[in-house]
């Protein structure tokens, strides 16, 4: 039987709740914390002090869902504009990632070393998977080869450090059509559950 030790992380400053998600090899976790604001995305430090991260620009409450081994943390912050994916970083504090065209909402859900991130956004024509990095900012991970497959990437869970990256994908026609109804407006059958996918990139030559 593995030995293990318990501890607390708390919460902060007239919060009485905290929820953590996400553990680097630094052993600084991060996750989210009621406060006498509301609910706010932290880092616990290996001295388990609790940082409060802040929001975006008016903005009533975030959480935060990853941190990779620079540090760097993803999470989304919510307020009167939606969900807003965010990066944050020590020296650069929280930044907007961005929404796909025709979206009005974005949650961040991982981050790998190389400062690649992953999540899902709202767009024209529904939820899709996206990937941000720095230089193409955010981009949907839907391609001709996913759809003709049948499949629509609608969440990104995971990216590690060769760029892997697992999405939760709907056959074409379930994200077209969330349900069918026969003339009287009666259900008649329901969406088919979401399936999972590993994506890995490929060198073209």
């Amino acid at each position: 039987m593995r030995n293990t030790a318990t501890l607390n992380l708390g919460a902060l400053p007239g919060g009485t709740h905290s929820l953590a998600r996400d553990v680097n090899d630094s052993d600084e976790v991060v996750g989210t914390s009621g406060s006498s604001s509301g609910d706010r995305a932290v880092v616990w430090t290996k001295s388990r002090n609790v940082i409060d991260l802040g929001t975006l620009a008016g903005d009533w409450a975030s959480e935060a869902t990853a941190i990779n081994n620079k540090g760097e943390v993803v999470g989304y912050s919510k307020g009167p504009r939606g969900m807003r994916a965010f990066i944050w970083s020590s020296n650069g504090g929280m930044q907007e990632l961005g929404i796909l065209p025709g979206g009005n909402s974005s949650r961040a859900m991982d981050i790998n070393d190389r400062g690649e991130v992953v999540g899902s956004s709202t767009s024209g024509t529904g939820e899709k998977a996206f990937i941000w990095t720095k230089q193409t900012g955010i981009v949907d991970l839907n391609n001709p080869a996913s759809v003709f497959h049948g499949f629509i990437f609608i969440e990104a869970h995971a990216i590690n450090s060769l760029g892997q990256i697992i999405v939760v994908g709907r056959s074409a026609h379930d994200s077209m059509m969330a349900m069918a109804s026969d003339a009287n407006g009666d259900e008649i059958c329901a969406p088919a559950p979401p399936s999972s996918f590993l994506l890995t990139p490929v060198l073209v030559r």
